[in-house]
């Protein structure tokens, strides 16, 4: 037998031992299979040595732990079920391994569900303590909602470390996908969720190295999570915080281990893309990638062959070769076998480059690992817009038969059918589908170069004379996606030349007209115009109330705009009504469309500005569902309202839930319209947001001033988001105590609000109120009561019953307090405190403040008993955090 295959061998049996006890001898079989990378006589050998094992049992066979554990009669490791381990009690064992055992266990003060894992033997093994360490410090960096998050660390009694981390429910990847058994499509989209979690890893500079089925659960509901990061390195640790493996033992799974970890050389991001190509292509076929023969590196790269996935599935699963075409097969052939290069240099380099193609391949877009062929190019394009050019061939079919029979047969009732057809083709098909597909929000119009194809048809349009109403038809189709462009001052000529032509051609009262007015009318408020918004959106809703022409989900579509425009004027209570009515004109039961889902938004915005959490997360959770169905996980609806469940939580005081939500939005926002668009500039502001609550300051900074920049090179409304940057930016120097900073970023958001919404708008004050903080901090009590009442004012005039009119009641009684105006601060306090208590986390940090402030206002007022009642609740709180 040749060294390299020995050492392969003594790698396998010394992982094998290790299996736990409790495994029955078909899944030991299949485990120790998996080992040998399918390879039964590498297999065969490890068997038998473990037969031996078994049987001669001498005392140092077992390696240095299981010697010292024989002489000092430790025995086995004692069951922790129903035991205390801090605030967790242990239900049952999930599993047990040769390094950790992981609990299920249940919060007691809290409730929910959590795994405590716990290293078995750590006195014995300083090698297993130091994994240990690097598991729970990697996990500790990593926020992801593919990635099982970590919660709280300690050590028992003994000294044995533990640490609890999310429990994730699923089965591993191979085992659900024989379950399942999704389609081909199905698979892809599940791996790229498996190549974004492990990209969020890399960007942490944190390579897994030990990727694998049993390493990645699948819910039901297709929902990822990886786990194991015993073995993780982190590519900024110097190699010499990393003890030497000790030899003939390196921690990995062969069949899924890259050549250079095989040769014990320099691994790199490179190294879990290999992994991720073996995983791929196992989920295709259903096998391993063979090598000729198992040994160093270089004899892998010499040896190495992989059969093409389309091979095996053209041989052993025809029925999943149908559901690809040959081009799409010939694509996905390219990808895995460059995910399973020897030569790191030919691999793919990252997981970010492979997640690309993946997403190129789902897309039907040309693959970065295809040479840059023009026939190639072209038929990817032909393959992905085949629907519509077999509709402009169809039509143009059409055309010549309607020529052929109108040059015979020359009747007037046929010129006006073929009129409407040219009409209807020209408009819908060339405009809507080439453009937005009939989607709610326009896709990255650079790369598609939509601006020069927009351009050429607003020259048609503006020639269109001779038929005024397929003119206006034209104009407000392009008008419409050129706000949806943010080039407002582009699409308002197009948008308001359309609504006159129909009102000279069609009638002041025709369904056309009113879509005309709803359309300049959320033009206006995209301008920041909203006192014209409301007027023109008014007129279109009520010419839809009484024209015979006008559908039920014409009106519908107007009453949701109108919804959205008294929101965004802070008339909550009038935008519900209408919003509600809505609603009600497309039943529950109907097919979801995207105008629903439209309507559902607007209602989750409104609830959440009335401050009624509950009802806000459920009807953005409706909406989410819907938008999910229609048009899969990477829109920008999805990221809409997953930025909304994001600023829910937030509110809420779960700032870990608010960042993971955000972070997921900003992802989808990023790739759909690119990273200088003001809607990436929104989720930057909101994500950084949460950062500053976390005491994030550094990263926050960052993220802030990017959007900045973006958002003050808009206009309108657009603009008016830089307010909110500029907001934000003013609490993170507030934080930092640099106040005279604070206080010039606060008037300049309320400058530019004041543009473009008016002096009464909640935002205002939100920033007067912040003011009114830097003068509190000062003891300035006369400058911050004045600056609370005003900021309150503003509050109550849009929504009493919300989050930040409660802030601002208690900020307002904390500076009566400073003042001595005990009667009065206790009304102010009592009032912040009844909606805090119902509406977020008891940890929140202004609810412990406003208990604070009661124990000191009744103090005062001597009253014993109730400052006990909130000192009482202050404690309790604290006690709750301090035991996480």
């Amino acid at each position: 037998m040749d060294k390299d295959r020995w050492a392969a061998i003594e790698e396998i049996f010394s992982r094998a031992i290790e299996l736990p006890s409790g495994l029955s001898d078909a899944d030991r079989l299949r485990a120790i299979l998996e080992m040998c990378g399918g390879d039964r006589d590498v297999c065969a050998e490890v068997t038998e040595m473990l037969a031996e094992d078994a049987v001669a049992n001498p005392l140092l066979d077992g390696g240095l732990d299981r010697a010292a554990q024989t002489v000092l009669d430790l025995g086995a490791l004692p069951s922790l079920v129903q035991r205390q381990i801090g605030p967790y009690r242990v239900l049952r064992l999930l599993g047990e391994g040769g390094m950790g055992v992981v609990y299920l266990a249940e919060r007691t003060d809290m409730g929910g569900q959590v795994a405590i894992k716990l290293l078995r033997d750590a006195w014995l093994s300083p090698m297993r303590r130091q994994r240990f360490q690097i598991e729970q410090h990697t996990l500790a960096q990593l926020n992801h909602p593919a990635i099982a998050r970590i919660y709280d660390a300690n050590t028992l009694e003994d000294g044995t470390p533990w640490f609890v981390m999310e429990y994730c429910e699923g089965l591993p990847l191979n085992q659900h996908l024989k379950a399942r058994r999704p389609s081909v499509h199905g698979t892809l989209k599940l791996f790229r969720k498996i190549c974004e979690a492990v990209q969020y890893a890399h960007s942490h500079a944190i390579i897994h190295r030990d990727l694998k089925p049993s390493n990645i659960l699948v819910s039901d509901h297709g929902i990822v999570k990886l786990l194991d990061f015993g073995i993780a390195k982190q590519l900024n640790q110097e190699e010499s915080q990393i003890p030497a493996t000790v030899t003939g033992l390196r921690l990995m799974t062969l069949a899924y281990a890259a050549p250079e970890q095989l040769a014990g050389g320099t691994v790199g991001l490179y190294t879990d893309v290999y992994a991720l190509g073996v995983l791929l292509y196992e989920s295709l076929t259903g096998r391993l990638p063979r090598l000729a023969h198992m040994g160093a590196a270089q004899s892998a790269v010499d040896h190495w062959s992989a059969e093409k996935p389309s091979a095996v599935v053209r041989r052993e699963a025809s029925e999943l070769r149908r559901q690809l075409t040959s081009a799409e097969w010939s694509d996905l052939d390219v990808l895995v076998l460059k995910a399973l290069e020897p030569d790191t240099t030919r691999r793919y380099s990252s997981a970010d480059a492979l997640l690309r193609d993946l997403t190129a391949l789902l897309e039907g877009q040309p693959l970065d690992a295809r040479p840059p062929e023009w026939t190639y190019t072209l038929s990817k394009f032909v393959h992905r817009n085949r629907r519509v050019l077999g509709a402009v061939a169809a039509a143009l079919l059409v055309l010549v038969a309607t020529l052929a029979f109108y040059t015979v047969r020359l009747e007037r009732a046929r010129d006006a059918a073929m009129h409407e057809a040219a009409r209807t083709l020209r408009i819908q098909q060339f405009t809507q589908g080439l453009f937005d597909g009939g989607d709610r929000s326009a896709g990255p119009a650079q790369d598609l170069k939509a601006v020069e194809l927009l351009d050429r048809g607003r020259n048609e349009a503006a020639g269109l004379g001779g038929d005024p109403e397929m003119q206006a038809d034209m104009q407000a189709t392009l008008g419409g996606i050129y706000q949806k462009l943010g080039k407002l001052d582009v699409a308002e000529p197009l948008l308001t030349s359309a609504l006159a032509e129909r009102k000279q051609t069609l009638g002041a009262n025709d369904a056309s007209v009113a879509r005309s007015l709803v359309d300049l009318g959320l033009l206006r408020k995209d301008q920041g115009k909203l006192g014209d918004a409301e007027d023109l959106v008014r007129q279109g809703v009520d010419i839809d109330r009484i024209s015979p022409s006008s559908s039920k989900s014409d009106l519908a579509a107007a009453l949701v705009a109108l919804g959205s425009v008294l929101e965004t004027r802070a008339k909550y209570d009038e935008a519900r009504k209408i919003l509600d009515e809505a609603l009600k004109l497309q039943p529950a039961g109907s097919v979801p469309s995207a105008q629903r889902a439209e309507n559902l938004l607007e209602l989750a915005n409104v609830t959440f500005y009335q401050g009624r959490y509950d009802e806000s997360a459920a009807f953005n959770r409706q909406a989410l569902d819907i938008d999910r169905r229609l048009f899969g996980e990477q829109h920008p609806a999805v990221a809409e309202e997953l930025n909304n469940l994001g600023a829910i939580e937030f509110n809420r005081g779960n700032l870990p839930a608010a960042e993971g939500y955000y972070r997921r939005s900003l992802s989808i926002v990023e790739r759909w319209y690119g990273p200088d668009h003001p809607e990436t500039a929104a989720n930057l502001t909101a994500l950084a947001q949460t950062l500053t609550s976390e005491k994030r300051g550094a990263d926050a900074r960052v993220l802030l001033e990017r959007a900045l920049s973006t958002q003050q090179h808009q206009s309108g409304s657009i603009r008016a988001t830089a307010g909110t940057t500029l907001n934000q930016l003013g609490i993170l120097a507030f934080q930092e105590k640099r106040y005279d900073e604070a206080r010039k970023y606060f008037l300049q958001a309320i400058d530019t609000w004041k543009q473009n919404f008016g002096d009464q708008h909640p935002n205002i004050a939100t920033a007067i109120s912040n003011l009114g903080s830097i003068c509190q901090q000062q003891k300035d009590y006369a400058c911050a009561e004045r600056n609370y009442r005003d900021a309150l004012r503003r509050f109550d005039a849009a929504s009493p019953d919300s989050f930040s009119a409660a802030v601002a009641r208690v900020k307002l009684g904390r500076t009566l307090l400073s003042e001595n105006k005990l009667a009065e601060a206790e009304i102010q306090s009592l009032g912040g405190y009844n909606y805090l208590v119902k509406h977020v986390e008891r940890e929140n940090t202004y609810l412990a403040g406003v208990r604070k402030d009661l124990g000191a206002i009744y103090d005062g007022l001597q009253q014993p008993q109730q400052a006990a009642r909130y000192r009482a609740e202050l404690n309790q709180s604290a006690g709750n955090v301090a035991a996480r």
